[in-house]
């Protein structure tokens, strides 16, 4: 089946979001996120200054999934088209290791969202996926994000010193992961539509 999931982009449901392909018509979305300095403040983006950049992105995104070597949802409300953020799968060695990424728009902070879209896309590394890890790089000082892989299981390794370069300057980042004995899939009300 993991072999498959490049095939047809592979929809995800839960109780209040759909995780779903990221489109030309989402280009509007991408950059109003991406433009933002208080979503990029922790990220390695640059700060998106034209509609071009997040077309470009969107054409990066399509090209990693038919590569088979990620997968980027977009996350829109149920029943509202707009992306509010997106999360990446990085399939770096298949039925070995996932690596996660994400972005969210800072008026939906705070509320689950991102916990709920990590916790679907947790399952379907583990359940469709088959891989044995999944890691998280985020930068030291971004402790929401750390607080959010935490509450889901993750487990604090170290830090990778200098590790990603960014705004001129090298930073340090946390790794963090999870490994599929230790995660518990519980009984969720997620739909994966392959």
């Amino acid at each position: 089946m993991e072999d498959e999931i490049f095939n047809v982009f592979p929809e995800i449901s839960t109780e209040r979001l759909n995780l779903r392909e990221i489109k030309k018509e989402d280009a509007e979305s991408i950059y109003k996120l991406l433009s933002n300095p208080e979503v990029i403040k922790h990220d390695t983006f640059e700060l998106f200054t034209n509609i071009k950049q997040a077309e470009d992105i969107l054409k990066w995104f399509n090209n990693e999934f038919k590569e088979r070597r990620a997968i980027f949802w977009g996350i829109s409300l149920k029943n509202q088209p707009e992306i509010i953020g997106f999360c990446k799968c990085e399939i770096e060695i298949p039925k070995v290791r996932a690596d996660l990424g994400y972005d969210l728009t800072p008026e939906y902070w705070n509320m689950g969202i991102m916990t709920e879209t990590l916790n679907a896309i947790i399952d379907f590394a583990f359940q469709t996926l088959h891989v044995n890890r999944i890691e998280a790089a985020v930068y030291t000082k971004n402790n929401a994000s750390i607080r959010v892989l935490e509450k889901l299981g993750f487990v604090k390794e170290g830090i990778l010193r200098e590790r990603s370069y960014w705004r001129s300057s090298c930073h340090d980042m946390m790794m963090l992961s999870i490994l599929k004995k230790e995660y518990c899939i519980k009984e969720k009300q997620i739909a994966f539509n392959l």
